[in-house]
């Protein structure tokens, strides 16, 4: 497994990951109360990028 983005604080109590694995990217985000992973194939990651960076621009 190769680790593209080391656990990241990215807010006082929230971190961020991402890991690959032959066909997979893994990302986890991370609170003090909650966890949640998801594996994306690699198609499915690139729609998830477009949609977060979509989102970001209507922000």
């Amino acid at each position: 497994m190769k680790e593209i983005i080391d656990e990241r604080k990215i807010g006082e109590k929230l971190s961020v990951g991402v890991q690959s694995d032959k066909d997979e990217i893994g990302l986890f985000i991370a609170s003090e109360d909650v966890s949640a992973t998801c594996a994306f194939r690699i198609k499915e990651w690139k729609k998830f990028v477009k949609a977060i960076k979509d989102a970001d621009k209507r922000i």
